[in-house]
């Protein structure tokens, strides 16, 4: 508590509001206010009242704002400086030590800013069946010059130059300053990550806002990190959050809380904390937003016209319809899931590409087809199998924080290889299987591989094309082994799009 003008006490808030007059006097537009500033402009104060240990009187307050000068005149907010408070593992004790057992100190603090950070590229797969790159490439670069509201950014559309089914989105402009500006509003934090990829913020995704932000309010979008913002909270929320860009509201705080607006864009980011631009959604029936690795797997599974497919663990459908691309819809793929909302989007997917010739069923994969009626007509062999493994998606950026305990992560490596067991048994001899993770565990990666090669028919084969790092060294494996493997982590943001994308893992093992 203050005293600010004469004997008469105030609450930290009527401090804020008579400074603000202040200002008013020194002809200080109100628009430049935000609610980061005041909380720095505050902070300040508190700290000036604490070494003088005096009340504050008004002549005494007018030459503290004074001496402080114009709001505008405090630092912007470095982007990189804020993401680096972050710890993707700071709930979870345990399970840092054991990721930390697997680098040196120095390579692990690398690693969690990386994976707080997204990615600065933004590549999309070409659906090669339906246009030419080229061709793609110029309607998407339109598309983004006409359509993003985004401020001072450009974007420029380049083919990738060894994936020649692939675009790859670069921002000309790397924002390492942003001022909040406007009204705060609380997002989820799977929203929150989402808005750093390029995203819009979505009505679902808004936690708290003012209780009059109406329709065209400028806003400033913070993250709750901790999850621990109420829903409809309309206070200014005092946990622990991150600045993640401005923008304009589309809807008011009562459509999204009182009037039933559930769908739609809440927010257009207008000023985003990273410049990756808004694709979600975009040319759908000729491009597919995925990762580098990702699209890297199928390649490195060279599925040809003709031939029998199996994806074991298909959702949501990326690298099934990549499959069905690269075989030119020629030949048999059946893409597995064992649940059948996931799986509903790899129908959808490949539907929209009219890729004809993959059939969908809802199947443990660890189970045999003769448990499943439907499955009685497959083929009891593959020529390929796609083995995207269910794991603990450690590798995915952005991660502002991990909710799944070390017990829960420690839970993938016997699915995983139970499933590598089974995909054994149902490729033919000399047929290729290529596993996958989207996660930095060696205990699901390397040493899972290291198991496989002991106690199952299989070796591991070369990669193409092979665009990330080698495996890590681990019990079981030789230098010769971890060369063959592909791994993508924790390179420096903005190195170039193959290495500055999620962490990811792949083998290409073929059987004996």
């Amino acid at each position: 508590m203050f005293c600010i003008c004469g004997s008469q006490r105030y609450s930290i808030h009527n401090v804020v509001l008579s400074l603000g007059a202040l200002w008013l006097d020194l002809h200080i537009h109100y628009a430049f206010f935000n609610f980061e500033r005041i909380q720095i402009f505050t902070e300040t104060l508190r700290s000036y009242l604490h070494e003088s240990q005096t009340p504050m009187r008004f002549s005494t307050g007018l030459r503290f704002v004074r001496s402080v000068g114009d709001i505008r005149s405090l630092p912007a907010m470095k982007m990189h400086d804020i993401l680096k408070r972050c710890d993707p593992f700071r709930k979870q004790v345990e399970l840092n030590s054991f990721l930390e057992r697997q680098r040196d100190s120095e390579e692990f603090s690398l690693l969690k800013h990386w994976l707080c950070t997204p990615p600065q590229y933004t590549t999309l797969r070409v659906n090669t069946l339906a246009t030419s790159v080229s061709e793609a490439k110029g309607r998407l670069q339109e598309h983004i010059d006409k359509c993003s509201r985004r401020e001072h950014m450009a974007y420029t559309v380049t083919k990738h130059p060894q994936l020649d089914d692939t675009l790859v989105v670069v921002s000309s402009q790397n924002r390492t300053q942003l001022e909040p500006c406007g009204r705060q509003v609380i997002v989820a934090l799977e929203c929150g990550e989402a808005v750093l990829r390029g995203a819009n913020v979505f009505v679902p995704g808004v936690m708290g806002a003012p209780g009059n932000l109406q329709k065209g309010d400028m806003v400033a979008v913070y993250v709750d990190v901790d999850n621990k913002c109420c829903k409809g909270d309309k206070r200014h929320y005092q946990g622990e959050k991150v600045f993640i860009g401005n923008g304009m509201a589309r809807v008011s705080r009562d459509d999204i809380f009182k009037n039933g607006v559930i769908h739609g864009t809440a927010i257009d980011v207008t000023q985003p904390a990273y410049n990756c631009p808004p694709l979600n959604n975009v040319l759908r029936d000729i491009l597919f937003l995925q990762n580098i690795p990702s699209i890297v797997c199928s390649r490195v599974l060279d599925p040809q016209p003709g031939e029998t497919v199996l994806d074991m663990c298909s959702a949501p459908g990326g690298k099934t319809a990549h499959i069905a691309t690269l075989m030119r819809n020629q030949g048999t793929v059946v893409a597995l899931d064992k649940a059948s909302a996931r799986l509903k989007k790899t129908i959808e997917n490949c539907a929209l590409w009219n890729l004809n010739v993959v059939q969908c069923f809802v199947h443990d994969a660890t189970m045999p087809f003769n448990t499943n009626a439907n499955l009685q007509q497959l083929p009891l062999k593959f020529d390929r199998i796609m083995l995207d493994a269910p794991c603990s998606a450690l590798g995915q950026r952005p991660r502002l924080q991990y909710r799944q305990s070390l017990n829960e992560v420690l839970s993938y490596p016997n699915v995983q290889r139970a499933l590598l067991t089974r995909a054994c048994e149902l490729v033919k001899s000399d047929g290729v299987i290529v596993y996958s993770t989207c996660s930095i565990n060696c205990a699901e990666n390397e040493d899972v591989i290291a198991w496989a090669l002991t106690n199952l028919p299989l070796e591991l084969a070369q990669q193409q094309p092979h665009l990330g790092g080698f495996g890590r060294s681990v019990d079981g494996l030789s230098e010769a082994d971890c060369r063959l493997l592909q791994s993508f982590e924790g390179r420096h943001d903005g190195e170039d799009f193959d290495r500055d994308t999620i962490g990811f893992f792949i083998a290409k093992l073929r059987r004996k």
